[in-house]
């Protein structure tokens, strides 16, 4: 879903493409917040399973794509740190406020700060068109067009692309793996650096559950 998502905000902003996410990562904490059921939580369940396919990640890359629409080209890195630390820190808020609340008010705070979210976003964030910026990506990965379609494949040699639509299917994306060494590199790093954060923070803590019967608290002091 990610390069659709992308693509999609580079036509019709970055703002109106983070509403989505946003409003969808909504729905599987209210549902717990209005019970805490077995049938509740298969409902939660069945319901983060499809908002993750288009939260997961979404809005962090569509932050990061309005901060390079919006900072120069020089002040970039920076912003992005900037960013990355804000995101730690609201992570670091939410683990004390999860240690210090009942697990139902938990789930209701974390409701109403998610509505708060959207409603600050769609009233104070300006909206942001890649096309209207006088700055735009100097050297894409992969140029549209027929006389300009030539990327270097892994021997170096020249290969002719096909043109790209608005939006990219699958096999545009294996095609771009495949024939740019760059990006299918830092996919590959990108791809094991997460398996292995997810693997072990799964992992540990359900070790720590199975095995000191770890609750909530233990589990945020821990965090």
């Amino acid at each position: 879903m990610m390069p659709i998502i992308g693509n999609l905000s580079d036509q019709y902003g970055r703002k109106a493409l983070l509403t989505l996410p946003m409003t969808l990562s909504i729905i599987p904490l209210a549902i717990l917040a209005c019970n805490r059921t077995t049938n509740y939580f298969y409902a939660y369940f069945a319901f983060k399973t499809f908002t993750d396919m288009v939260c997961q990640g979404s809005i962090n890359c569509l932050a990061l794509a309005y901060l390079a629409d919006n900072i120069s080209y020089r002040q970039r890195a920076s912003a992005f740190g900037i960013l990355a630390g804000v995101t730690s820190a609201a992570y670091v808020c939410g683990t004390l406020a999860a240690r210090f609340l009942s697990t139902g008010l938990a789930f209701q705070v974390a409701t109403f700060v998610s509505l708060f979210a959207v409603v600050y976003m769609r009233i104070f964030l300006e909206e942001s068109i890649p096309a209207d910026q006088g700055e735009g990506i100097t050297q894409p990965i992969l140029k549209e067009g027929e006389e300009d379609n030539i990327i270097q494949n892994d021997d170096n040699a020249p290969t002719k692309v096909p043109p790209f639509k608005k939006i990219p299917s699958l096999g545009d994306v294996i095609y771009l793996m495949k024939n740019s060494p760059s990006f299918a590199q830092a996919a590959i790093v990108a791809f094991f650096n997460n398996l292995g954060e997810g693997g072990m923070e799964s992992s540990s803590m359900y070790y720590l559950k199975a095995r000191f019967h770890f609750n909530k608290n233990q589990f945020a002091d821990l965090m």
